[in-house]
């Protein structure tokens, strides 16, 4: 005669059984997710390349020119400005932008974590002039399918240089341009401050945002109001928190990068790799 098992062990053996099932589902979910998010393209235009000469030899643009720039580089007003601004070297590197955004580009991935991935295109992409406290932003980075992108700050606009907060184990500190621009995409965003008070906010995060430990959850576990730690898009936020300015669109306790795009409190100058009537895709 076979012994019946206790009513306990009958439960337990039930409840292991539902946890190892839920956890199973959920990890086929995370590596479907990740695999998915993988197959995201580099956009570029589907539409013929114009020549631009005639545009920029203009003294003065109307809408419609700024419209076509756009379409045609990635360059938004505020940045065709800060090209033409610099006269005929500002004129051909437009035209070196627009030559690079309808060229076709392999993506890579670099994992460099469980289900973390960040995707690169084999060259980078020129960039618009920069300002001191200018922000870049990227949603190259993914955990499974949520892209919570990248984010950097300028500090010495003439050197290309952008303080970022990378991966857990190393400090925040000042790096390359490069670092944004050879990713599937970027964006250049200006907050709608004075150039001196962007200036301010940049001085201030070198002085006092450099040699920073990341923490994927600061501001989820810890005060997001404290800098002890931190991670790239928080470090952006919190400087010019520090002016009064907050650039964080939703006010939940994680900052992202598309919370900063979507802030009503900057202005894109750049765009590559995004859709430009979407931007963002999700």
């Amino acid at each position: 005669m076979t012994k019946k098992l206790p009513q306990r062990i009958i439960g337990l053996i039930t409840c292991i059984t539902v946890i190892l099932s839920v956890l199973i589902t959920l990890f086929g979910a995370l590596l479907t997710g990740f695999a998915l998010a993988d197959n995201l393209e580099c956009w570029r235009p589907d539409y013929d390349k114009t020549d631009l000469n005639a545009i920029l030899a203009k003294t003065a643009l109307t809408d419609e020119d700024y419209s076509e720039l756009y379409r045609q580089t990635g360059l938004t007003k505020i940045g065709v400005d800060r090209m033409l601004a610099r006269g005929e070297a500002g004129r051909q590197r437009i035209i070196a932008i627009q030559k690079d955004y309808f060229k076709e580009r392999e993506v890579k991935h670099s994992i460099f974590g469980f289900l973390l991935c960040t995707d690169y295109v084999d060259e980078s992409m020129p960039a618009a002039y920069l300002e001191n406290g200018d922000i870049l932003i990227t949603s190259s980075t993914h955990f499974s399918s949520w892209r919570m992108g990248h984010a950097g700050i300028v500090t010495d606009a003439d050197k290309n240089k952008v303080l970022q907060s990378g991966v857990a184990g190393e400090l925040s500190s000042v790096d390359r341009l490069s670092d944004f621009t050879d990713r599937i995409n970027f964006m250049i965003l200006s907050p709608k401050v004075g150039k001196e008070v962007k200036q301010q906010v940049a001085d201030y995060a070198v002085k006092n945002l450099t040699g920073k430990k990341f923490s994927a959850v600061t501001g989820i576990f810890t005060d997001k109001n404290k800098s002890d730690y931190t991670h790239c898009s928080h470090l952006v936020w919190y400087a010019y928190k520090q002016f009064g300015i907050d650039l964080d669109s939703n006010g939940g306790g994680l900052v992202t990068s598309q919370d900063i795009f979507k802030s009503p409190e900057v202005e894109v100058v750049q765009v590559f790799g995004f859709d430009p009537d979407k931007l963002w895709y999700y």
